[in-house]
């Protein structure tokens, strides 16, 4: 025993040349060697830099009278050790009843390190973690404070980290600091052999700042469900984003909206995926749209209605969602009006794992808390980004705007593109698919072509969307058609047209049905309690990613994936049937109210239309007899 602590103490003398380890007379020697056995893991170098002397002790500390057998149960008031600093040295002081369970208690758990005597170790570690970041100050560094999840860069390693999702931590001690943060995740990186795939980016920072070499005794799980806006889609479909199946990452910029929270456009990331039959990453990728994802950080909402005043003060949740790139062109182009610029980004191949290693832990670890004006989309998209260039690269991304981003990418001098965006003009921007137009212009087109044949008589498109209804167009459609005004060629030209703008128009009525009834619930507590028993089953649809597969902690294993998802596919189907059921319920309960009565007859003319331009659309493209 004493040989092996002898050897402990000048192996560390020998190798820290500036730090020196002593014991207190209460140390045992089974916690000295736990403290042999904990230096032995880590790299010989790690207290190179700490210029102070260590001594080491025991104490009963607060909390340890509910410090017991129960390690996945434990009051927040439970410390396993605490480091203090005096002049030229720190004092490492370790619980006395941790001490005592390490020795007698050697049944595993399924939870923190799986025993006491790991648990230990552990605590060790974290705290000579500690007395080197101290020193060294790793857990101010930027690239750690964006991994793990900072409102903005701080100075203070006792700044909070604005992650706080219990459910998917090793340990929620974590989210206490930065400082906790750090010593917590090298806890796990060097007694955890799965840390490195279930917190692949926090272990990519740590192994290249501590030097340490990858323990590879895992493999990563690259399968990823994506999110919908629909909910019959929700989790529904799976995706690979495996960085050797992916071809380019590109800033995603949509344009801005009406809403106060789109004036200044929404960012995203696009992740050109191949299809499976691809056999090499390469230009081909770009089109297999269907495979392409897009990352969007956004506000998780689950109220009736949103809260500016909760999200100016940081109440809602912000998350990174990951959905199929061609729902979220749809949303913008179509339903919001706005158009997507899809610029690649310069990344090479070591850039673009790292940036799939951050989009995995952030997607099934992440809840941070949405800011509209400092912790949003735009902000939470340049951290995420930064992880991936260099700080050289990151510093050149200057602006926290969604536009002004955009700008900073696309500046030539910049180098932060594969393609040359400055003086290119709009319609080459379309041809090689970095501009996606939003259907506004066909929409336009199209109103003009009906309104000079006479159908309408707004002076606009902004003032037709806003005043007309599906009785009046009725109405006009009927009237045009019977009195035989157009040619045939000419009536099939001005039908189509109008089956476009009708399709437009009832998917947007569709979509501000629900707008209404929350602006008018307030006004009938009937309909308020509707409103709300429709909200609340919804919100039991929308679940947490980290719901849908259960980990240990982190980023599910392929075992874990394989072992749940099936079942949970198979059992949300049945769920989404019944729910449709209840919703159509819901929602002809709130329509049947005297407040949509205006709403019901203009459903019923849509109805109306669509039964007319059908019959019409048989009857002119009947082949005539031949006689």
């Amino acid at each position: 025993m004493l040989k092996v602590l002898c050897w402990a103490l000048i192996c560390l003398a020998a190798t820290t040349h500036a730090a020196s380890v002593s014991y207190s007379k209460e140390a045992t020697v089974y916690l000295q060697q736990k403290v042999s056995e904990a230096l032995n893991v880590l790299p010989v170098n790690y207290l190179d830099g700490v210029k102070h002397d260590i001594e080491i002790g025991v104490a009963a500390l607060d909390g340890d009278l509910f410090l017991n057998e129960n390690l996945c149960h434990l009051d927040e008031s439970v410390h396993f050790a605490m480091t203090t600093r005096k002049r030229n040295q720190h004092k490492i002081t370790i619980s006395s009843r941790l001490i005592q369970l390490a020795m007698e208690v050697k049944k595993e758990f399924p939870c923190l390190h799986g025993t006491y005597e790991k648990v230990l170790i552990g605590a060790i570690i974290h705290e000579m973690t500690h007395v080197k970041d101290n020193f060294e100050k790793i857990s101010l560094e930027p690239d750690f404070q964006r991994i793990v999840g900072v409102k903005r860069i701080t100075k203070s390693s006792k700044k909070k980290v604005i992650n706080q999702n219990a459910a998917t931590s090793p340990d929620a001690y974590e989210f206490e600091n930065l400082e906790e943060a750090l010593a917590v995740n090298v806890e796990y990186l060097v007694l955890d052999p799965e840390f490195e795939c279930r917190k692949p980016a926090t272990a990519n920072f740590l192994l290249r700042r501590l030097g340490m070499k990858s323990q590879g005794k895992c493999t990563k799980n690259y399968q990823v469900v994506t999110q919908s806006s629909y909910l019959e889609d929700n989790y529904l479909h799976t995706y690979s984003i495996d960085p050797s199946r992916v071809y380019q990452i590109h800033y995603l910029f949509a344009g801005k909206g009406d809403a106060m929270m789109s004036r200044w456009g929404h960012a995203m990331f696009r992740v050109v995926v191949c299809a499976p039959h691809r056999k090499v990453a390469g230009p081909d990728c770009m089109r297999d749209v269907s495979h392409h994802l897009a990352l969007s950080y956004r506000a998780y909402i689950t109220d009736t209605s949103i809260s500016y005043a909760k999200g100016m003060f940081g109440k809602y949740p912000s998350q990174l969602f990951i959905m199929r790139f061609h729902e979220v062109q749809q949303e913008y182009t179509k339903f919001e009006l706005r158009e997507l610029y899809s610029i690649p980004l310069k990344m090479n191949v070591e850039q673009k794992r790292e940036f799939i290693d951050l989009t995995l832990e952030r997607f099934w670890t992440y809840q941070g808390k949405y800011y509209f004006l400092t912790n949003n989309c735009g902000t939470e998209t340049q951290k995420h980004l930064a992880v991936a260039l260099s700080e050289e690269q990151s510093d050149l991304i200057h602006s926290i705007t969604p536009s002004k981003m955009y700008k900073d990418i696309t500046k030539k001098v910049n180098d932060l593109t594969d393609v040359s965006i400055e003086g290119v003009e709009r319609k080459e921007l379309i041809s090689k698919g970095l501009l996606l137009e939003s259907i506004l212009g066909e929409l336009e087109k199209t109103f003009e072509e009906l309104k000079e044949a006479g159908f309408y008589s707004e002076r606009n498109l902004k003032k037709f969307l806003k005043k007309t209804t599906a009785a009046k167009r009725l109405e006009a459609y009927t009237e045009a058609f019977s009195s035989n005004s157009f040619d045939k060629k000419t009536s099939q030209h001005l039908l189509l047209r109008i089956m476009y703008l009708e399709r437009y128009l009832l998917s947007r009525f569709v979509m501000e049905v629900p707008k209404k009834a929350v602006l008018k619930m307030n006004k009938d507590s009937a309909l308020k309690a509707e409103v709300i028993k429709m909200g609340q089953s919804l919100k039991t649809l929308g679940l947490q990613p980290w719901q849908v597969v259960v980990s240990r902690f982190g980023v599910p294993t392929e075992s874990e994936f394989a072992s749940q998802y099936a079942g949970f596919a198979q059992k949300r189907k049945i769920e989404m049937r019944a729910s449709t059921e209840e919703q159509l319920k819901n929602l002809h309960s709130i329509l049947g109210k005297r407040y949509f009565l205006d709403e019901l007859a203009e459903m019923e003319n849509f109805h109306q239309i669509k039964k007319f331009t059908s019959q019409l659309f048989i009857k002119l493209n009947k082949p005539q007899e031949v006689l």
